[in-house]
């Protein structure tokens, strides 16, 4: 979804990387970190969600949900199947 900088309506913004902790931690880290990336512009720097538009904050609310639930499944998928290795 491409949006443009509420405040200069010039640059598009883009998504801070990820840190190098998060590239660390794995494919959890990578999708915590990238739920709680922020936003950014070239020309005006960070940005905070609530400036833009309600649409653009609603999706971005529903992408970070999904990521933390999907990182939370994930964790619970790799327990689950080390119990079962475990009992094996």
């Amino acid at each position: 979804m491409e949006q443009y900088c509420p405040r200069c309506h010039e640059q598009q913004v883009f998504k801070a990387s990820h840190s190098n902790v998060a590239r660390h931690a794995g494919l959890l880290g990578m999708l915590i970190a990238s739920s709680a990336a922020s936003y950014s512009c070239p020309t005006c720097g960070k940005i905070a969600l609530a400036e833009f538009p309600e649409e653009f904050q609603s999706s971005i609310k529903k992408k970070r949900t999904f990521m933390i639930v999907g990182a939370a499944l994930l964790l619970v998928g790799i327990i689950a199947a080390m119990a079962f290795l475990e009992l094996s």
